[in-house]
Order: C-alpha cells, then structure tokens, then sequence
C-alpha cells in the first residue's frame, strides 16, 4: 500500500519548559495522529487556544516538535537537513488567515505569488517564472494582468486568492490553510470555498484546513478532526461526525452553532463556561464541562480508538461505546463550580 500524502505520529508542542522546551510548561499541542489522503479536504476544528494553528505551523514545518514525526509521503520533515527541507518545500505550502497582512503591500502582485519560486527554485527564467504566476492568477480567477498591481488594489476575496495563488506556485501536494476565509464576508467565503473544491478536483491538491466554523467543515471536508485542548478528540468523515457526534465536545460545538431550523428545534443546553485543569493533564481534559464524567474520567486519560461498529471513526472517550449505542441520550451540561 502507498503510504497517505501527510501522516502525524504523536505530534506534540510544549511550550515555556526552560531552555529546552521538552517537559513541564503549556502543551499547545498533545500525541495528535491523522493522516490526509491525497487529494482530500481534511478540517480540523474547535475553540480559539486548542492548537489548531499550532498544529498548522507544525505541519508546514515553520515550528518544531517537541515530540512526533511529521511525515509526507512518508518522509519524516522534520528528520531532513536543512537543504532537504527546503527542496521538500516545493510539495506543501501555506495559506494565513489575514489576507491583509499576509501580502507585502510594497511588492507588485506578481512579486508575491513568485517569491516562493524564487526561494526555493531560482534556477528558471524570468520569462518561466511570469508565465508561470499568470497561470496559476488565471487558475484562481484572476487575470494574467492582475500580476502589475499592488495588494491594496484588490477586495479581501481577491487578496486570499492571491495568497492561495502563492501557495500553488511550486505545483504543492498538500496546501496548509489556517482559518482562510474567517476574515471573509460569507459571499466571499463562498467563492473561496469553491475554489478551494475546484483546485482539488482539477489538480489533485490536498488541503488541511483549520477553522473554527463548523459549517465550513461540513461544506467542504472530507474528514474532520475535533480538537480540545491540544488534543484529538474525535476524528471520521465529516459528515457522519456531524450527523451522529460520538464525543460530549463535539455534541457541545453543534449545538453552539447557529442553525436556520432553530425555531423548530428543541432549545440547546446551555454550554458551560470555559474550565479545565490543562497544567495537571491527568485525565480527560474535557471532564470539568462533561455531564457523562465519572471519576475514570479523573485518572485515566482516554486515547483516541476505533469503534467497530463505526469504521473510520476514532474517538477520546470512555463513554464512546454508549455514545455510539445511543446518540440522542446525553443529559444537560454540567453547571461549573466557583
């Protein structure tokens, strides 16, 4: 069997340890593992601190690990040299979330979406390197001339096809996308959207895609990652996730999320303030805001497993197995204590 384009194994950030960095201090990000097929949407989803640009950086090689392998294609990144890593670089790229502050507003446009081929390729000619950024603006829906221009000239939808344009320079595999169209209006979202579609069906480009909009994931992704604390939570196709949730954290984001039919849906619970003990990491992190925690959930941290009855999906929860017997049982949040 080929190896999957993009594979995390036990992918963790600590943070503030001292010198080093390798225990002690805040963990961004704890032992994640997923693999993103080629030529698939993969989101990954939750709170603002979970670690999801965290994760982002990580896999776009612009932070190291203080554990795990990051491998593409089944080459470890982060076990390159630095003249390695650079040529590798040419197979996965990036897309920030401003697309204001994403582009150097004293560059022309043709400018930006070359950089990335004058990094990591110089060897072309000038002449390669124009026909090449008038094709890939054509490909995202701008036009050839658009290169002449400054950033400030364009719309905020049109600066993030720019940057998309940047990422798809160097012909990627696998496009990084961290919360790219959040700063959009929605009908600017929609467009990026389909873009984002449209590139991997026509070029075979794989996104990791990192939002906190849960109706983005659903639109879009393949698969989906819920994060909480550092940690995976829950992971499957998207929309069996979204239609029958196996974690208590996932079942809380769906019902936070606006819904069209609320009129005629049963009024959701209301979700409990923000508390957690991530200094302590014993345990399930999510315990303080679950109304199925028992004191296994205190001293034993539940690692992400396969649910037999469900292929495909990998759930961080002793209670999965009873989530899974009976989705639509699950009591009210619990109240916080002072």
């Amino acid at each position: 069997m080929t190896a999957p384009l993009l594979e995390l194994r036990n992918l963790s950030r600590h943070y503030g340890g001292g010198l080093t960095g390798k225990a002690g201090g805040q963990r961004a990000l704890d032992a994640v593992s997923l693999t993103v097929e080629r030529a698939s949407i993969f989101g990954i989803v939750g709170e603002s601190g979970c670690g999801k640009s965290t994760l982002a950086r990580l896999v776009a090689a612009l932070d190291t690990p203080t554990q795990g392998e990051v491998l593409l294609e089944g080459e470890d990144l982060f076990a390159l040299n630095a003249r390695a890593l650079a040529r590798r670089r040419r197979d996965f790229q990036m897309v920030f979330q401003d697309p204001y502050g994403s582009l150097d507003p004293r560059q022309r446009v043709g400018r930006i979406v070359a950089e990335p081929l004058h990094v990591l390729d110089p060897r072309p000619s000038k002449a390669a390197r124009e026909a090449r950024v008038a094709e890939v603006l054509e490909s995202v829906g701008l036009r050839a001339g658009d290169a002449a221009r400054f950033p400030h000239e364009f719309s905020g939808g049109q600066r993030q096809r720019i940057a998309i344009a940047r990422a798809l320079v160097t012909g990627p595999k696998l496009v990084v996308a961290d919360e790219a169209v959040s700063a959009l209006d929605l009908s600017v979202q929609a467009q990026v959207l389909n873009l984002v579609l449209d590139l991997r069906e026509r070029d075979g480009v794989a996104f990791l895609f990192i939002t906190h909009n849960l109706g983005v994931v659903d639109a879009i992704c393949d698969r989906v990652g819920v994060m909480y604390l550092g940690r995976l939570v829950e992971t499957g196709p998207a929309a069996e996730a979204f239609e029958r949730p196996l974690h208590p954290y996932t079942r809380l984001l769906l019902e936070a999320e606006p819904r069209l039919d609320a009129a005629q849906m049963p009024p959701p619970r209301r979700p409990a303030p923000f508390a957690g003990d991530p200094a302590t990491w014993q345990g399930c992190a999510f315990r303080p805001r679950c109304p199925l925690a028992t004191e296994r959930c205190r001293a034993e941290t539940p690692l992400p497993r396969d649910l037999p009855s469900l292929p495909g999906r990998f759930v961080a929860c002793h209670h999965a197995e009873a989530m899974a017997a009976e989705p639509h049982r699950l009591p009210p949040a619990k109240a916080q204590k002072p």
